[in-house]
């Protein structure tokens, strides 16, 4: 290898954070990176453990013995060529860390390894947003699975996209994915299933709910249930009507005992009560995971800042679970990260995404200054997730550094709504004209596409007096011609607007609703405005 490339070599290596390490096994020596010895904690070569021998004082109680185990069936004559773990390892400050360690080896004639060489990275960020990520996960599945109701979702011709596991049992099937595509025909004579289909229809056409209707399913065999049900319009994240989801409670066994309807409909509307309140207490405390105020910048007095920057939020979720959501990073004194994401959908499909984005944030922190990379690591680490769980879904995503010291607003942008600019008291939409080198760059919505490439697009702060983020909700309002609002006409009516002293952000929620049908939002509205003085 030429001084070049070897130069290359030690370039990209040091680029992805990897130690090396060479140990020569018919010695027993082995030797370590700068960067090996630094991810040890090691200060020399000479106070560095050896990584293969005495295991159990390196690794984790829980993992020492899985990795000795992986090293002798590749140490063998006839193991492979490399091997790979997973593992805990113990380091000097105290604290445990996570290591992805890699190996391969040269060999003799014999097969009897003489030199293996790999490399170690420090995972531990990843595993961690591994951990928070599956525990949110299993919160959701948890408060699903746990409730005695039936949950289902239905598409148009009322057959089921989605349920819960006492739908499908309810049904006669163990598995959640065997009740998919089918509907009430399928299990229910006409009686019941005709009922069933025309008031589901009529939800869909006239967006009226079914509140605790008490209803006799007559099923097939000359079988005879009763049960509660409660059914809801399912819209898309434009206010379409798609289908409708329901929950429904059986309630056959109080009935036969008591005879008496009346009762048994007001206990299970309780019922039903104790269901609809965890799906609220699920959004209370997706609503108390939000930051209320984001701080001013500069955050301490200091003389490095050439402007001061403030914030003003507004969160509006439609109903439930709500797909919009913001995140404000707090990066330096001078800095501060502002996330804007829209995920597609509503309630608990949307608010399991949103807890997904919400763990892979706290993994991308490191890269929180740079826009590009925390918006395309953010993409990629997404994409991965839907694609193994085989989901289709999407957010639109913007997120930007305001940096009050080098008066730059830094932003990178995955399919969202350009912002809104306030400048001597017009408002306007962002123009390429502002954008430094000339040019507002979009891409792909996050989740859709996994090596989607997102560019960094810089405005200086002295072009700006405000500049507004927010979500579809707030322009795609319809009046009562279902004539949609739209973003144009939305800046020009808050420019028309008398009033002086009210914030950008309540004359962007009082012009929506002014124009809206029944002056209320059909989406989630997210709304962050930044003022620079």
């Amino acid at each position: 290898m030429s001084d070049i490339d070897k130069k290359r070599s030690e370039l990209a290596l040091k680029a992805s954070h990897e130690g090396i390490w060479k140990w020569s096994y018919t010695t027993g020596d082995i030797y370590y990176s700068d960067l090996m010895l630094e991810l040890m904690g090691c200060a020399d070569q000479a106070s560095a453990p050896h990584l293969f021998e005495k295991m159990d004082s390196i690794f984790h109680k829980d993992d020492h013995r899985d990795v000795q185990s992986t090293l002798d069936a590749f140490l063998k004559t006839t193991g492979e060529e490399t091997f790979g773990t997973e593992c805990r390892y113990l380091h000097k400050d105290g604290n445990v860390r996570w290591f992805r360690i890699r190996g391969a080896c040269h060999r003799d004639e014999n097969g009897k390894p003489t030199v293996i060489a790999g490399t170690i990275i420090d995972i531990t960020q990843r595993r961690e947003a591994e951990l928070k990520l599956a525990e949110e996960k299993h919160l959701i599945n948890l408060l699903t699975e746990s409730i005695p109701v039936n949950i289902y979702f239905k598409d148009e011709d009322s057959k089921f996209v989605m349920t819960n596991s006492a739908t499908a049992q309810k049904m006669g099937f163990d598995h959640i994915e065997d009740i998919i595509g089918k509907s009430d025909h399928d299990f229910f004579d006409a009686r019941h299933a005709n009922k069933s289909r025309q008031d589901e229809v009529n939800i869909m056409e006239t967006g009226e709910i079914l509140i605790g209707s008490l209803e006799q399913e007559f099923w097939d065999k000359n079988k005879e249930t009763w049960c509660i049900t409660s059914k809801y319009p399912w819209r898309d994240h434009h206010g379409k009507i798609k289908g409708t989801f329901g929950v429904t409670n059986d309630v056959s066994e109080i009935v036969g005992a008591q005879n008496r309807l009346v009762e048994v409909a007001d206990i299970y509307k309780k019922r039903n009560a104790v269901y609809e309140a965890e799906l609220k207490l699920a959004e209370e405390i997706q609503q108390a995971i939000l930051v209320k105020k984001i701080p001013s910048l500069p955050r301490e007095a200091t003389k490095d800042s050439i402007f001061s920057a403030s914030f003003d939020i507004t969160h509006i979720p439609m109903h439930g679970l709500a797909g919009d959501f913001y995140e404000a990073i707090p990066i330096s004194d001078t800095q501060m990260g502002i996330l804007l994401c829209d995920v597609m959908g509503h309630g608990i499909r949307a608010g399991l995404i949103v807890a997904m984005i919400r763990g892979l944030i706290t993994k991308e922190k490191q890269h929180a200054a740079s826009p590009e990379k925390f918006i395309t690591n953010l993409n990629k680490d997404l994409s991965h997730i839907l694609n193994k769980a085989g989901i289709s879904i999407f957010s639109t995503a913007i997120y930007c550094v305001v940096d009050t010291a080098k008066n730059t607003l830094s932003m990178a942008n995955a399919g969202h709504p350009l912002p809104i600019l306030r400048k001597d008291s017009i408002y306007s939409l962002m123009t390429p004209t502002l954008c430094k080198p000339g040019h507002y760059v979009t891409a792909p919505a996050l989740g859709l596409i996994a090596n989607s490439a997102y560019q960094t697009t810089v405005v200086p702060l002295d072009d700006l007096e405000e500049i507004i983020f927010y979500t579809d909700g707030i322009y795609e309002v319809a009046n009562a011609e279902d004539e949609e609002l739209g973003v144009m006409n939305l800046i020009a009516a808050m420019n028309l607007e008398k009033v002086k002293s009210e914030s950008s952000i309540k004359k962007l929620i009082k012009t929506a609703r002014n124009y809206a049908r029944g002056n209320q939002f059909n989406d989630d509205v997210c709304l962050v405005s930044m003022s620079i003085s």
